[in-house]
């Protein structure tokens, strides 16, 4: 078991609404010139005709945008966890050419990981399914139009870029773990040991590539050198139940679920957005969980609400990882802690 935070997070990333809802500072437009830019460096790809995944940084070069970009990985760091960027151009844009975009940033950014097991580096966020995945123990979210719980991804950052909207529908929502930390210490104090506890998350249909087991093991929270991370994903957390030997959850455990569920969607805390397109929202999911409300689609598939993923850590190590994960962590059996 790791460090256990007993102390009041005092960081910037533990924000409340009101601290975020009267402000613009987390709202940042592409200049006229910094869109021109992404249009050269996107027109330089398409001339060199070779598949993202081997682009380098350097050959989707960005000079003026890059202190920009610097500034944003603080602010995920160390900051407020998040920031939506708008005016990416996806109009002018063909589906190559905007895939080219959004990947070429998320180089600058940070070392674009595998987003499941088939692989994906680059995976789209649509209607596909239609199934419920609150019964579907194999169904996953984002190809759903069902709101989706309070949940992280399975990297460092997680990056949205808004292509389509639905027709009503599919707001963003976001919290500072952090905060719900602080909450729950302040509320029931004895329910924090359980979040330092081992617990068997679902891998909902897929396979771990390092065990071949179908769940990992880690805790909820973790806590080492001043900063504290949180990994919530509650359906995926009782789904695991599924498997034999995984530790049986008990009321607390439930106690402490339905709070985190609670104060994730409470006025104080939850920090609503409605996407447009050309937005793009920068997450870290170490400190924010997030959320989005159920949908109603176009008819059209065409018109058909999409957005394009990106998960990112901050450095090479997991670089193109076969590794499907959380957190980049090598997840095994024993492995009771985030990196």
């Amino acid at each position: 078991m790791s460090d256990m935070l007993m102390a009041p997070f005092d960081r910037p990333a533990a924000w409340t609404r009101d601290e975020m809802h009267g402000s613009n500072e987390w709202k940042y437009t592409l200049s006229t010139a910094e869109v021109d830019e992404l249009k050269t460096a996107v027109r330089h790809v398409m001339n060199l005709a070779q598949p993202l995944r081997e682009l380098s940084k350097q050959q989707f070069p960005l000079p003026l945008l890059t202190p920009r970009i610097d500034t944003l990985r603080k602010e995920l760091e160390d900051g407020r966890g998040f920031e939506l960027w708008r005016g990416l151009p996806v109009d002018d844009w063909t589906e190559e050419e905007l895939s080219a975009a959004f990947w070429g940033l998320g180089l600058h950014l940070g070392s674009p990981i595998v987003q499941n097991a088939k692989g994906e580096l680059l995976g789209s966020v649509i209607n596909t399914t239609g199934t419920d995945p609150t019964t579907n123990a194999n169904s996953r979210f984002y190809h759903t139009n069902h709101a989706a719980p309070f949940h992280v991804d399975g990297a460092d950052v997680v990056g949205l870029a808004c292509v389509r909207t639905a027709k009503t529908g599919g707001a963003s929502l976001i919290v500072s773990s952090c905060s719900i930390y602080n909450e729950i210490l302040r509320q029931r104090p004895d329910l924090i040991p359980l979040l330092y506890e081992p617990l068997w998350f679902d891998h909902r249909g897929e396979h771990n590539a390092v065990t071949g087991k179908p769940y990992w093991v880690t805790s909820i929270c973790g806590w080492a050198n001043g900063k504290l991370s949180m990994m919530y994903l509650r359906n995926f957390i009782e789904s695991g139940q599924r498997y034999e030997g995984a530790p049986p959850l008990t009321g607390r455990h439930t106690e402490l679920f339905d709070l985190i569920d609670s104060l994730a969607s409470s006025e104080g805390l939850c920090l609503s957005m409605d996407f447009k397109p050309g937005d793009i929202q920068w997450l870290n999911n170490h400190t924010i969980l997030h959320s989005r409300t159920s949908y109603t689609d176009w008819d059209d598939p065409a018109r058909r609400r999409w957005l394009l993923r990106l998960w990112l850590n901050f450095d090479d190590r997991n670089r193109f990882t076969d590794t499907y994960g959380f957190y980049g962590i090598a997840i095994d059996e024993t492995n009771t802690t985030q990196t």
